[in-house]
């Protein structure tokens, strides 16, 4: 089955932000070691875990919910639908894609031999594949100082229609659109900026995003137990463009997307007198509508707490 490349790369996207391959051992009922692997997505909004069942299969089942927080969902898919998924995605990924082709060589591995115990090489090999994923999980490309100067100076290239549908299931995962607004020293009025920001420990996604949609990126220090990140963002024109393109890719937070183009649009021309009366009251409308606005990315973004 040829698989639309467009949902592959979303999916790619969303899994690079907030997806996770997943390898673990266990001791069967009949006392032998076997191995358990799955893709798996966990999220609050059920609708992304539709979504990769009815094109990919596997299951959907509700975590143990936290006092005050939303219900979470996961998502597994293994075996066949979830070999056959893996080597469509590799391709698109770009923070997890060695992990991608780790599990595209255990699951080679894994096959029917009738419940019988796995010869102890095939044992040590797999047992190697397994702490190559938790390696690349916990130890590789982690953000440092040093790499997010170097990733500030890449070349930028133009994305293809592929890399949209990749960042709007980043996004889907893990952005966020914002209204930033500040009042500038000595100044009467407001100043807004749309702006949309995607955060995280490793590297490799924010190189992508800088030399295919350019933006800026900085560097998030270390705090107590939480570990060195960055933080990519993309704001005014340059984002009114991007939403543009991502719009028929994009599900979790279209809602979001479509709104921050709403306030773009509210934006005023340049140009004539802006002391007269007629500015003044046109002025006063945009605000009410802006204020409108801003307050309903405000609540389209509230989460965790139950509301």
């Amino acid at each position: 089955m040829v698989m639309n490349k467009y949902i592959i790369s979303y999916t790619a996207g969303y899994i690079d932000g907030d997806g996770c391959f997943c390898m673990g051992q266990y001791i069967s009922t009949k006392g032998i070691i076997s191995w358990d692997i799955s893709i798996q997505v966990c999220s609050v909004k059920v609708e992304s875990l539709t979504f990769f069942k009815k094109h990919f299969g596997g299951s959907i089942r509700s975590k143990p919910k936290r006092p005050y927080h939303k219900q979470i969902f996961a998502w597994k898919i293994r075996g066949i639908a979830s070999y056959k998924l893996s080597i469509e995605m590799q391709k698109f990924l770009t923070d997890k894609r060695l992990q991608c082709l780790q599990y595209i060589e255990m699951r080679e591995r894994i096959v029917p031999n009738n419940f019988k115990k796995v010869h102890e090489v095939e044992q040590d090999i797999r047992n190697r594949i397994m702490e190559e994923l938790k390696e690349d999980k916990h130890v590789n490309y982690l953000v440092t100082k040093e790499i997010i100067e170097r990733i500030k100076d890449i070349d930028t290239i133009a994305p293809i229609k592929e890399d949209w549908a990749y960042l709007a299931g980043l996004i889907d995962a893990e952005g966020c659109f914002r209204i930033k607004k500040w009042k500038p020293v000595n100044k009467p009025n407001y100043v807004y900026a749309i702006c949309l920001e995607i955060g995280n420990t490793r590297y490799p996604m924010f190189e992508f995003l800088m030399e295919r949609f350019g933006g800026n990126i900085c560097y998030v220090p270390p705090k107590k137990i939480k570990r060195a990140s960055a933080i990519w963002s993309i704001s005014s024109f340059a984002l009114s463009q991007i939403i543009t393109n991502i719009l028929p890719y994009i599900i979790i937070k279209k809602a979001a997307a479509e709104k921050i183009i709403e306030f773009y649009n509210t934006t005023l021309s340049n140009g004539g007198d802006r002391h007269s009366q007629e500015f003044k009251e046109s002025y006063a409308r945009k605000l009410i509508e802006r204020e409108k606005i801003v307050d309903e990315i405000h609540n389209l973004n509230l989460k965790g707490l139950k509301v």
